[in-house]
């Protein structure tokens, strides 16, 4: 009958209309779908007291890192089965490493829990890890159980955004392995690679070995821990199943490193969209909402901050370019600084972005930039030969709300324009005359056809002159 033991420590125009809008609801639809992904039929631990009986409490983590919503999260479960009188909680999870997270305070709030816990590195077919923190975790753990593919460490670093190394990952290891009678050559595999299961049976770090949560819970019939023997029969054990809550999971998914990239390049890219555009829309709303998003882990995970500044200055230099509509010196530094900050953004080798991500990025960047939204620039400049000054006095219909502005159709095109009335807003298919221009943009007022002659209402219905 195997005894686990827990080592003591003490030491994360039209088209451009159609275009603003087209990305905006890819960008919502994104963000939807990511909530939904992220989401589960549970969106929050239930609190009621556990039922009669041996009761267990089940944290599943789905991949990711360790970090700050996750050690909250398990910090949360101790809680509730302290509270509740259970008699165990058990953690499953595969995890790369910890990021950003107080591993001195989570390991004490483990070691005093006065409900065992046992960690299970699995399931069987994920070929599971637990690096870093998550070895860690599991080492502290009242019960180590591991399926057959899996494997711990290395856990040096323990933290991936402990880029100075203030954290002496081997005099606190060491404090575990010396309290389990590891050999010194296990640990200093254990320090430096990936050891298989088998190898961590043999040396006697394991307590059960098991393929999933419920072959888990099966092995843990009879199992003693620091004097207490654990039954768990079908027929008496009730489960509860944890889960993080809908914020817990937005800023978790906050820490997979090619997530936040794409937001924060997408997120840019969509208020660098609105800089053309009049007012401030959708697009610009959602693009601040995923470039937050987007920041947010930047502060989480281990960045060089002048690879960051290199992609925001490449997509200004793409902004840059569409405004100049040329294609030439601008485009060729805006496309090798976005690269070249892309390849190099984070600080730790294990959350480099793979190259294939890094080039598809790149070149979608360059389309949009050098391409669509030149043609959308264009289309809004209006018809060859006439000018903005040329439409004084001409009427119009509003297509896209003026709030102060928007875009108006004048003689079979959409130009930029504001709003000079007495009222807030114009509503789309308001008529309306242009009196002024500034810059490019027309300055239009209310217009009412019934006092018109027969050729402006005839431009007001077909649209041309």
């Amino acid at each position: 009958m195997a005894t686990g033991g827990r080592a003591t420590l003490r030491g994360m125009s039209r088209p451009s209309a159609v275009l603003g809008r087209t990305l905006a609801l890819a960008a919502l639809l994104a963000t939807l779908l990511a909530v939904l992904l992220l989401s589960t039929a549970v969106w929050a631990d239930e609190q009621e007291p556990a039922p009669a009986g041996t009761s267990v409490e089940i944290l599943p983590l789905r991949g990711g890192f360790i970090d700050p919503p996750v050690a909250a999260q398990i910090r949360d479960v101790l809680e509730v089965a302290e509270r509740d009188g259970s008699d165990l909680v058990v953690l499953q999870y595969s995890s790369g490493g910890g990021v950003s997270v107080d591993m001195d305070d989570l390991l004490r709030e483990l070691e005093s829990s006065p409900v065992p816990v046992a960690t299970l590195i699995g399931p069987l077919g994920t070929s599971a890890e637990a690096v870093g923190a998550a070895g860690l975790l599991w080492l502290a753990s009242d019960i180590r159980a591991i399926s057959a593919d899996a494997t711990v460490g290395p856990l040096d670093p323990v933290d991936l955004a402990d880029i100075d190394g203030s954290y002496p990952v081997s005099t606190r290891t060491a404090a575990f392995l010396t309290a389990a009678d590891v050999e010194p050559e296990l640990a200093e595999r254990l320090l430096e690679e990936a050891v298989p299961a088998s190898d961590l049976a043999d040396a006697g770090l394991v307590t059960v070995t098991a393929q999933g949560l419920e072959p888990l819970l099966v092995e843990l019939d009879g199992v003693t821990v620091d004097g207490t023997t654990l039954s768990v029969q079908p027929d008496q054990v009730e489960v509860r199943f944890h889960s993080l809550g809908l914020v817990r999971r937005l800023l978790h998914a906050a820490t997979t490193a090619p997530f936040i990239y794409l937001l924060l390049v997408v997120g840019i890219g969509m208020l660098l969209f609105e800089v053309f555009q009049p007012g401030f829309g959708v697009a610009g709303l959602a693009g601040l909402i995923t470039a937050a998003i987007g920041v947010f882990g930047l502060v989480v995970l281990p960045v060089t901050w002048w690879g960051v500044a290199l992609v925001v200055l490449g997509l200004l230099l793409y902004a840059l370019d569409t405004a100049i509509a040329g294609f030439g010196p601008v485009t060729v530094a805006a496309t090798v600084a976005f690269a070249v900050g892309s390849a190099n953004l984070y600080a730790a080798d294990a959350l480099a972005l793979p190259w294939w991500l890094v080039a598809a990025t790149t070149v979608t960047a360059l389309v949009f930039f050098v391409f669509v939204m030149t043609t959308v620039l264009r289309a809004q400049a209006g018809p060859e030969g006439v000018s903005v000054e040329d439409l004084v006095g001409r009427p119009g219909i509003v297509r896209s709300v003026l709030n102060p502005e928007g875009h108006v159709y004048i003689d079979g095109a959409l130009w930029r324009a504001r709003w000079t009335g007495d009222t807030r807003r114009a509503k789309v298919g308001t008529p309306v005359r242009v009196h002024g221009v500034d810059g490019a943009v027309v300055l239009v007022e209310p217009y009412d056809p019934a006092n018109s002659d027969s050729s402006d209402a005839q431009v007001l219905a077909t649209g041309e002159r």
